[in-house]
């Protein structure tokens, strides 16, 4: 499969994937925007032309938020590596967090796992938590009170710190994204 088609064929997958979910800010976004995003930050943004690091961007949350059972999951990754190769299914797996973990565990081993990722997994980590901040800052989900979107800036200034040094553009966008969220909720 070339570029091209491996990059169209995992949006496709990922749309499918995610197409009743929708993001949990006030604007309520179709979910697949957000990978989207992702990857675009990555390609055009940060200027990443790795195919398989673009293809993990797009497929970043299907394996996470699109299962409900040990065996969807172990049937989708499955499915991952058979349509998109070891090294894509590699990568979307490191940012993949443990749903049978509390929130609370699985937020710490964010900052845990993040100077231990690869290369590739430390850019996805870096753009997803970019993406996520510019939309809690433009767009914040309706229930969470101004503690709480001080809190998620700060935790993902601490998953952003064990990323650091893979690419400086992404790392400058992730610091005015929340440079921006931390004027904006003071």
């Amino acid at each position: 499969m070339d570029d091209i088609s491996l990059i169209l064929k995992a949006l496709e997958f990922a749309a499918g994937r995610h197409k009743s979910q929708f993001r949990k800010g006030s604007d309520r976004s179709p979910y697949i925007n957000h990978p989207i995003q992702v990857a675009n930050l990555l390609a055009n943004e940060a200027k990443e032309k790795d195919t398989a690091l673009i293809a993990a961007a797009i497929l970043h949350d299907v394996i996470e938020d699109t299962v409900n059972t040990k065996k969807q999951k172990k049937e989708l990754i499955e499915q991952i590596r058979e349509t998109f190769g070891d090294e894509v299914l590699s990568i979307t797996l490191e940012v993949t967090d443990d749903k049978s973990l509390s929130k609370k565990e699985r937020k710490r081993m964010q900052i845990v796992h993040a100077p231990k990722l690869s290369e590739k997994a430390k850019k996805l980590k870096l753009a997803d938590k970019t993406m996520n901040v510019n939309d809690i800052t433009a767009h914040p989900p309706v229930t969470w009170p101004l503690r709480r979107i001080k809190k998620y800036l700060d935790w993902s200034e601490k998953v952003v710190a064990g990323l650091r040094g893979v690419n400086k553009k992404l790392e400058d966008n992730f610091d005015e994204s929340l440079k921006a969220g931390r004027e904006k909720y003071k």
